[in-house]
């Protein structure tokens, strides 16, 4: 059976491409686009509310979680479009922790929505590459075109009544990552050189803003904070036996420690505050933003 109507909860580019793909196909099913915090109400109002014997919902990044209440009145036909890989990317932010564990791809995932968040049978997957320079923003962005062509398909197949394959997630694979997981701006000392760079891409959204934490390194001596944008390994990490923070210059380069004996180079930074830096010192700082 072909929709009744679709109703679609999203971000701007969820809620325009929706849009677009119904005046180029002209189709008679109607689309519905809805804020997260107005869904609950509309959907509960027996005039406004889904019509039709087969009404859908779409989520598309959005990241309000749907509650039963919800789901109950579209039957089984709730679909959500995850930035993520399921079933072990599931939660919020899992662009970040694609970088952060070093995974070298990520995925859009088309999935049944049920009460468990990111749970659900999988429907589309779209696999999205990672590469060792990526950004947050980088694939975060590539995740989204990927998100983009699910929606249009799905669209396609459920305005025309066809049924969408469904395959079960292994629930033993699962993990799901909270708001929480994700925050706190500056260098945790606990990491690696390795995981340190991973996790400064990860935070990396320039020119746009972080949605989670922003790459900060704070040197308290000499008083230096910076906001970090571009980092290396540093191959020589271990001859300089830098405590976790500990930083220094070398060969006109900033190095600050990392766990394990590791080091980062620092290739590109955005001064916040500093105060008593030795002329060396200042000249290091200055190569950051060039």
């Amino acid at each position: 059976m072909a929709a009744s109507d679709i109703w679609l909860v999203g971000d701007e580019v969820a809620c325009r491409t929706a849009q677009q793909w119904a005046r180029e196909r002209s189709s008679a099913v109607a689309m519905n686009t809805v804020a997260a915090s107005d869904l609950a109400q509309r959907v509960a109002d027996p005039f406004a509310g889904p019509g039709g014997p087969e009404p859908w919902l779409i989520s598309m990044n959005s990241t309000a979680i749907i509650r039963r209440r919800v789901l109950e009145c579209f039957d089984g036909h709730a679909v959500n479009i995850h930035p993520g890989r399921l079933p072990d990317f599931g939660g919020l932010y899992a662009v970040q922790w694609a970088i952060r564990l070093g995974e070298n791809a990520t995925a859009a995932t088309a999935h049944f929505m049920t009460e468990t968040l990111d749970a659900g049978d999988v429907i589309y997957v779209t696999e999205v590459p990672i590469a060792s320079r990526d950004t947050g923003l980088s694939v975060w962005l590539r995740c989204v075109r990927a998100q983009v062509e699910i929606l249009k398909l799905l669209l396609t197949e459920i305005v025309a009544g066809r049924e969408l394959p469904r395959h079960r997630q292994d629930p033993s694979l699962r993990r799901c990552f909270k708001a929480a997981d994700a925050l706190g701006d500056q260098l945790p000392s606990h990491l690696h050189a390795i995981e340190a760079e991973r996790w400064v891409r990860a935070g990396n959204y320039q020119p746009l803003s972080s949605p989670t934490y922003s790459p900060t390194l704070v040197i308290p001596n000499p008083r230096l904070t910076l906001w970090l944008d571009e980092v290396a390994v540093a191959d020589h990490g271990p001859a300089l036996d830098l405590a976790p923070g500990e930083a220094t210059v070398v060969d006109g380069q900033l190095i600050v420690g990392c766990a394990a004996g590791s080091a980062l180079l620092l290739k590109r930074a955005r001064v916040v505050a500093s105060g008593g830096l030795s002329p060396e010192w200042s000249r290091a700082v200055d190569k950051l933003a060039s």
